[in-house]
């Protein structure tokens, strides 16, 4: 039984896709090639993600499209990233939680966290939402570590 006849082509191998590390890898590839702008493609996920990216000051500004390609509906993002004469604001952002390992934070963990990584930020998936550990502190809530800013 040869590839092809199973459904599979080697070309194009099934995976399981991460949406929020595509966005993550976007925002590194831009900031580390100075790109001020970038288009992606958008679904519910990844527009938590970027919601959340945009209130903490790691996108300056992002604009929703959709486009219409044969019977689907492709949503696209162009967000346009931060930057003080030719350096980007953010140093890097980092992908911590995967499909195959989920990274969690108590409340009490990320109070003690938080005293410690000075300027860094900690995105969070919450019950409230994805947001910042400013918030989850306010919120007085943990949840899965998403990304870590720096």
């Amino acid at each position: 039984m040869d590839l092809k006849s199973a459904g599979s082509s080697p070309a194009f191998p099934t995976m399981q896709y991460n949406s929020f590390a595509y966005v993550i890898n976007h925002l590194n590839i831009a900031s580390t090639r100075k790109k001020p702008k970038i288009k992606i493609a958008v679904t519910t996920k990844t527009l938590l993600l970027i919601k959340a990216l945009h209130k903490v000051g790691c996108i300056h500004r992002f604009i929703i499209c959709s486009k219409q390609v044969g019977t689907r509906q492709m949503r696209y993002a162009y967000i346009s990233t931060p930057f003080f004469k030719q350096t980007p604001f953010f140093k890097s952002v980092r992908l911590v939680s995967t499909p195959s390992r989920r990274h969690t934070i108590s409340l009490k963990s990320l109070k003690t966290t938080a005293g410690s990584i000075r300027s860094s930020i900690i995105i969070l998936s919450t019950p409230y939402g994805v947001v910042d550990h400013r918030e989850a502190l306010r919120l007085r809530t943990g949840g899965l570590i998403l990304c870590f800013i720096s």
